[in-house]
């Protein structure tokens, strides 16, 4: 091993090692924000906005599995995962007191998930500018996802590891692994990247749509439960608008919570371009979109209109 090699290990190691610090902080921070703000009011907003996913969550767990589609008195969004996401919850659903005890265990938990992500991700990628533009990706998007507590790690959890049983030819696992991650309908987009990059063949596909279309199977018997949920993700909330006709609908899909995963498709796709100049046109393109497009998600889409409503 030449001492550039060890020098660049090293510097990645600690690159990595500082974000570790900063999720941690940022966890620690919110869990005492919310123990502040069981004593005193400092703020409408962030009393009305703090956790308010995972309290959306247990409320759609509230349902049941039966009336998984059906709307909830919380907010006019109505709940979009595929209704397996009902199993992957349950553990912390039955927590007693879940609003009051889960929630920490939901922080602890997205900690842990993205700490072993970020541990393992220098030893699956090497460049180093992509891997600081994951870690600057998934710092904004955990940050906003700890503070809603809402579900994108478990979604970088479960493709990152899905990509590195690919890379060990462990293709029915990752296969499984990247299933589980669609209880979002986004994750999708896993497959396309695989498919660009060459990391699988469209026969391999096979491994990754028969465990997708096994957990569908409830949607083929039972028609109009699909049907709920393909209406709910065409809901369109009159208080998030944009410029665009879709852009309440892709808010749904494309939050700035999701960069984390976001990111892990992009460091995907750079990490595996051959020629070095392309892959820097790549990246400052891939980049520029990334970031016009949340900031205009963020400020015209979300912000603007939810404050002049």
């Amino acid at each position: 091993m030449s001492a550039q090699t060890i020098i660049d290990d090293k510097e990645k190691s600690s690159i990595h090692l500082y974000f570790m610090y900063f999720f941690t902080i940022i966890t620690i921070t919110l869990i005492i924000l919310r123990i502040f703000l069981y004593f005193f009011e400092i703020s409408e907003w962030i009393q009305d906005t703090k956790d308010i996913d995972f309290k959306i969550l247990i409320e759609g767990m509230d349902n049941g599995l039966i009336d998984f589609y059906s709307t909830i008195g919380i907010t006019d969004w109505p709940p979009y995962y595929l209704y397996f996401w009902y199993f992957l919850f349950l553990p912390i659903y039955i927590i007693p007191y879940n609003v009051m005890i889960g929630v920490y265990v939901w922080d602890v938990l997205r900690l842990i998930l993205v700490i072993l992500v970020i541990r393992e991700s220098p030893k699956v990628f090497k460049n180093k500018k992509d891997l600081l533009i994951f870690y600057i990706l998934s710092i904004i998007s955990y940050s906003i996802d700890a503070y809603y507590n809402n579900v994108n790690f478990l979604i970088l959890f479960f493709l990152f590891y899905s990509y590195i049983f690919l890379e060990r030819s462990k293709k029915w696992i990752s296969g499984i692994l990247f299933t589980l991650a669609t209880f979002k309908i986004t994750a999708l987009l896993f497959l396309p990247i695989l498919l660009i990059t060459r990391k699988i063949k469209w026969k391999d596909l096979l491994y990754y749509v028969v465990p997708f279309l096994i957990v569908c199977i409830p949607y083929f018997i039972f028609p109009n439960y699909f049907f709920q949920m393909f209406n709910n993700w065409l809901f369109s909330d009159e208080e998030i608008q944009g410029i665009l006709v879709f852009d309440s609908i892709m808010w749904k899909a494309l939050q700035p919570s999701h960069l984390m995963f976001i990111g892990l498709l992009l460091i995907i796709f750079l990490e595996n371009l051959r020629n070095e100049d392309r892959k820097n046109l790549y990246r400052i393109i891939l980049v520029s979109i990334i970031t016009v497009y949340y900031v205009y998600l963020t400020t015209i889409v979300f912000i603007i209109p939810v404050v002049l409503g």
